[in-house]
Order: structure tokens, then sequence, then C-alpha cells
């Protein structure tokens, strides 16, 4: 960084929003495989109609406030999540 050129810097940042590289990238290429993983054990594994999963749901959130958003769950749901491990938990004795 100490011998780049304010002019080069620019152009760096420019070919970063063309075809980024770095941890976004990275962070990308691990939710792809890890969704991929995930939804090969399900239709390996699982049962007929689970659903499979999307690079979204392993993608990296680095923004705080959107990350609050998306965790917000109502009391009836956080009940219902519990609900559902509970009965699990039960099968499974």
């Amino acid at each position: 960084m100490n011998e780049l050129t304010a002019t080069q810097l620019r152009e760096w940042e420019a070919y970063d929003r063309l075809d980024p590289v770095g941890s976004w990238r990275e962070d990308y290429r691990l939710a792809f495989l890890s969704s991929l993983m995930v939804n090969i054990a399900i239709q390996q594994n699982g049962k007929k109609g689970t659903k499979l999963t999307d690079v979204k749901d392993f993608l990296l959130i680095w923004d705080e406030e959107l990350q609050r958003e998306m965790n917000e769950q109502s009391p009836e749901e956080i009940l219902s999540i519990f609900q559902g491990i509970a009965s699990n938990f039960k099968k499974k004795k």
C-alpha cells in the first residue's frame, strides 16, 4: 500500500467491483460448498420433501444491523422451535 499511487488504488478498487477478490469471495465459495454438501446429505439421508438449502443460508453477514433484523423471532417462533427440538429428542429415546 505504501508504494501504490492514488490512481493505482482507484484502478484496483474498480477491478474489485467487477471481479471481487478477497474475503467476500472466499465466504461465498465456502457457503456454496457447504450448501452443496448439506443438500447431498439431505438427498441421501433425509426424508422426502425435506427442503434443500441455498447458498444464502450459509453466507456470513457482516452488517450487524442486517444480522439483527434477520435473527428477530417472535416468542411464538422460538417456542415452536424448542417444541420441535423436544419432540425430536423424545422420539430418539
